[in-house]
């Protein structure tokens, strides 16, 4: 992926460590929902409630014996990306700690306080779409050991 823009604008409230989510600049139910068919949409993965998330949380999981993603590639078990219920609409994702680094110093995002995962702030129109939808890729490729 190459090097990230800057987040235009303010970075919205962020409330944690518990739960763990946005509060401000609330993405689009209509961009939630069609960054959520990409994401369950991809190869091999599968839904089901998540095992470190908020109630209503989407969580996405990858059954083992696909592919090779290091531990640290997943939050608990096999699930690997989570989007927050509606009202949040913020994600959690995994990812390799360059790209966690970058996505903090460009505002894209910030760490979980208590677990190595990073919060990624929703779309707030398609152009963020598109790029959050690259990171939930380097995510998932992450996890079935594509990435390096």
């Amino acid at each position: 992926m190459p090097e990230l823009p800057a987040r235009p604008g303010p970075a919205p409230e962020v409330v944690g460590p518990a739960p763990h989510g946005q509060r401000s600049q609330t993405a689009p139910v209509m961009l939630q929902e069609e960054l959520w068919e990409r994401m369950r949409a991809l190869p091999f993965v599968y839904m089901a409630p998540t095992l470190v998330s908020v109630p209503h949380a989407r969580s996405l999981f990858i059954p083992e014996g696909i592919g090779t993603g290091p531990r640290e590639a997943f939050q608990a078990g096999r699930e690997w990306a989570h989007i927050h219920p509606h009202h949040d609409g913020s994600l959690h994702l995994t990812l390799t700690e360059p790209l966690k680094d970058d996505i903090e110093k460009f505002g894209w995002g910030v760490r979980h306080p208590e677990q190595d995962t990073i919060l990624v702030y929703g779309p707030r129109d398609r152009a963020e779409l598109e790029l959050i939808w690259q990171l939930v890729q380097l995510s998932y490729a992450y996890a079935v050991g594509e990435v390096p």
